[in-house]
């Protein structure tokens, strides 16, 4: 007996396949559009991390800069022995912080601190700070001196202390600034040196001691350091433009960061001496020569800028931070700041 099978055989119509290929590019669809928002989203955080990280050495550095300011090795003091050098260098008395605007044409206005001249190419409209006190570990002296002549001996490696140094040596009763004429290895201990600071003239910012004496004959214990004003600004420097640091000591500018775009500096002075801050957030141009030495904070502002333009463009909330007009070119902009109190005297 035979058995015949018979039925439809059929597939998908036309129309089913039609819309089966619709819904499948939608899912491929969405699923694209979810894959490139989360690779742009991804990228951005990645930009966003960078620029922060940058912004944040940038700001630990200044903030430490800042607290150092006004460090002068126990200022006031009873007796400070003072013009002993043949030029003038770090006034203390000015205090330990100085704030400047640069003009149309990146020019600096006139100062007598060290490393100013090198400052001069910072760019137009920035907020530029110079920062004077002791940088660096304090260090204090080995033996007495027989005389106010005698070498003053430091328990310090000579990487200390180089030849033309402007040091400071207190004992908190008697303060005296000089020249470092020369750094010499002590042949009794060699984790010693000492500290010549003979009478004459040297081609280096101090212009040397008027004589070797240094007004008191300091006892071991004291405390020695170096003086320096360091200086942060915005400029350009062999065509790289960015976030600089200046040691006056080194005299050699340091790129700090090429993310910075802007950079803005306010300052917090006691005006009438009474220790209570009664003038807040003023720009340099409001704080009167006679008030530097009376600024007890600053708030540093740094606009941070990414290195390459974002798939998400630029994100402004204003058009100008601090004068500076931010422009749209599709990079990641992000403010940031820190106030810093300070031991300015």
């Amino acid at each position: 007996m035979t058995n015949n099978l018979s039925g439809r055989q059929g597939g998908f119509s036309l129309v089913e396949l039609m819309i089966a290929l619709v819904l499948g590019l939608m899912v491929v669809g969405s699923s694209l559009a979810v894959f490139t928002g989360q690779r742009v989203t991804t990228r951005l955080s990645a930009e966003m991390a960078d620029v922060q990280a940058d912004g944040r050495v940038a700001l630990d550095a200044i903030s430490r800069d800042a607290r150092a300011a006004g460090d002068f090795g126990c200022w006031p003091v009873a007796n400070p022995i003072d013009g002993r050098m043949n030029a003038v260098a770090y006034d203390v008395k000015k205090g330990g912080i100085r704030g400047y605007s640069t003009g149309a044409n990146g020019t600096l206005a006139k100062s007598d601190l060290i490393g100013s001249d090198i400052v001069r190419n910072a760019s137009p409209e920035q907020s530029v700070v110079a920062l004077t006190g002791i940088f660096g570990v304090l260090t204090t002296m080995s033996v007495d001196m027989a005389n106010e002549s005698a070498l003053v001996s430091v328990a310090r490696s000579a990487e200390s202390f180089k030849d033309g140094d402007v040091a400071v040596v207190t004992d908190c009763i008697n303060w005296a600034k000089f020249q470092v004429t020369s750094v010499v290895p002590d042949a009794q201990d060699p984790t010693r040196v000492n500290l010549a600071h003979a009478g004459g003239a040297m081609s280096v910012y101090g212009g040397g001691n008027k004589s070797g004496a240094l007004g008191a004959a300091f006892k071991r214990d004291s405390t020695v350091g170096s003086l320096d004003t360091v200086w942060w600004f915005i400029g350009t420097i062999d065509g790289v433009r960015g976030l600089y640091r200046l040691s006056a000591r080194s005299g050699s500018p340091v790129l700090v960061s090429t993310k910075v775009y802007a950079l803005q500096f306010d300052y917090n002075v006691d005006a009438d001496g009474n220790t209570v801050v009664d003038k807040k957030d003023l720009v340099v141009g409001d704080v009167k020569d006679v008030e530097w030495p009376a600024v007890r904070a600053m708030s540093a502002q740094l606009l941070m800028r990414s290195d390459k333009a974002s798939n998400a463009g630029s994100k402004l909330e204003v058009e100008n931070f601090a004068g500076v007009k931010i422009p749209n070119d599709r990079r990641l902009y992000l403010p940031l700041q820190v106030n810093v109190a300070l031991r300015n005297q």
